[in-house]
Parts: C-alpha cells; structure tokens; sequence
C-alpha cells in the first residue's frame, strides 16, 4: 500500500479543501469519494471522483472544474462530488500530487495543509 500526499477538495464549497497523507488504496478511494471510483487524467497528475455523481445528483465540485481549467487551459465535463488528486511515478503508481498542483490550489481555492 502506497501512502501519499492527496489534495481533497470537497464539492461542499463550506467545506475546505486540504492536504492529507492518505493511503492510495482503492478501498481509501472509493470511501473519500463515496462510491466508485473514476479517473481524470492530466500530465503528471490525476484525481479520483465518484464515477456515478451526475447519475446520483452529487453537488457539482465548482473547485476541481477550476482546477482542471487551470492546468489545462480546458474543461471538458461537469465534475461532481468530491475529488482527490494525487501524482504518479514514471511507472504509473500513485504518488504525492504535484507540488505545482499544491501551489496552484492554495491560490486560486485555498487549502489547509497537513499537519507536520
């Protein structure tokens, strides 16, 4: 099992969005996103949201759309629920999201970082 730096961003806009050190399991996965998991993809990141939100009526995650638009320069869905980002090796294993993505969160969203 791979421990690794997440961003969770809540779609619930009250809620903050945070860093953790979380387990990369998809039992850990399916829990913070609450369902199913899917993935969207970018260069040397990607998040985890529940695969079923639209179908569940799950709160757009206004947030991880912003995001997405800022790395990418494009949105090309409705993302809803809460999302977990997270990096990956050269090999495609989970690892910490990006310090790039980190840093674009707490400016443009705000994050709590983790605890020392």
């Amino acid at each position: 099992m791979t421990n690794c730096k997440a961003l969770i961003i809540p779609a619930d806009q009250s809620q903050p969005a945070r860093v953790e050190s979380i387990s990369a399991d998809l039992e850990t996965l399916q829990y913070l996103v609450r369902g199913n998991i899917e993935a969207v993809s970018g260069d040397d990141w990607h998040f985890y949201l529940n695969e079923e939100g639209k179908f569940l009526g799950l709160e757009p995650n206004v947030r991880a759309g912003a995001m997405v638009l800022q790395l990418t320069g494009d949105v090309q869905d409705v993302y809803c629920g809460d999302v977990v980002f997270l990096g990956e090796t050269p090999d495609g294993d989970e690892a910490d999201v990006p310090e790039r993505v980190r840093f674009l969160a707490a400016l443009i969203i705000g994050t709590a970082q983790p605890a020392a």
